[in-house]
């Protein structure tokens, strides 16, 4: 436990010296660059650095996908990248975690930090945005932390069957609504499923404002029977999926308190814990009325809120 502490101050010291320049950078916009259909963007309000996405034809600026506090760098700000960790009640020592979508990195380097033994493999779509990472949120790559610019299915896809993962994580929901399809699918849960350890569990980031929330949540269940719901203060819907690893409705606090314990996490698992139901609880959600994603059978409307 000594070397762990240890090793987690030199971490949380080396994070500080890659980000300390930026204490510096006056606040406002401080970094810009056209990428596909937005301008990633970088902004700083006192301590805390955020990369907005703003949108080239309407140059909306009113979705931060990534942000860091500089002086907790370790800090997960946004409740929804709180809810995510709650995957760890499944699986409280993981050795191999795939993340599909990486941003600013703030989950991966989390994990990282707190889990000196476990290997995340992530994907991103986009290459300037894994450079911003390790400009502007910190982010270092070796060993034990991996990008790949790749789509997120098509990594796996190529993957042995072999290779397992005791957590996925899907986060590649746009601020505007949009959750890329081919990550929304039966056919992608499958593969998912296919490529869990026996003991593996998968989280999922879905936004509200699209309006498939019963889809999502139903998609997910078709191939995870055992489903878990944590609505977030921000738009998110946060779903946890596993076939044989269900935890009663009261140990959910209880597991969430021991691993708050032993990791002493800069933000309160136990406080997103107490916001988690299964899917008994959810009478609003008609999943009778809502069809299940499919590769083939994307509805017409599915790509409405892309964009515009």
């Amino acid at each position: 436990m000594n070397n762990q502490k240890d090793w987690q101050a030199k971490n949380l010291e080396a994070i500080r010296q890659r980000i300390y320049w930026l204490q510096e950078q006056p606040d406002g916009v401080i970094f810009s660059q056209p990428s596909g259909i937005h301008f990633l963007t970088i902004k700083k309000i006192q301590f805390i650095i955020q990369l907005v996405l703003v949108e080239q034809v309407t140059l909306k600026m009113n979705w931060v996908q990534s942000i860091l506090n500089l002086n907790h760098p370790t800090y997960l700000i946004f409740p929804y990248t709180q809810a995510m960790m709650l995957v760890l009640l499944w699986n409280s020592q993981p050795k191999k975690v795939y993340i599909a979508g990486f941003g600013g990195g703030s989950i991966p380097q989390v994990l990282h930090h707190y889990f000196p033994d476990v290997t995340i493999e992530c994907t991103e779509v986009d290459a300037n945005i894994l450079a911003i990472a390790q400009k502007f949120f910190g982010v270092e790559l070796n060993e034990r932390l991996k990008v790949k610019i790749q789509d997120g299915r098509e990594y796996l896809e190529q993957k042995n069957d072999r290779d397992k993962y005791d957590i996925i994580m899907v986060d590649v929901a746009f601020g505007n609504g949009y959750m890329s399809y081919n990550l929304a699918t039966k056919e992608f849960y499958e593969l998912c499923d296919r490529h869990l350890s026996q003991s593996g569990v998968i989280v999922v980031n879905t936004l509200k404002s699209n309006g498939f929330e019963a889809e999502y949540v139903k998609t997910i269940q078709a191939v995870f029977p055992y489903i878990y719901i944590c609505y977030t203060s921000g738009k998110n819907t946060i779903i946890i999926g596993t076939c044989d690893n269900p935890i009663d409705k009261e140990k959910i606090l209880e597991k969430a308190k021991s691993i708050q314990d032993e990791h002493q996490f800069s933000f309160s698992l136990v406080d997103r814990a107490k916001d988690l139901k299964i899917i008994e609880e959810l009478s609003g959600l008609n999943l009778e009325k809502v069809s299940i994603f499919q590769d083939n059978a994307s509805p017409g409307n599915y790509f409405d809120s892309w964009l515009f």
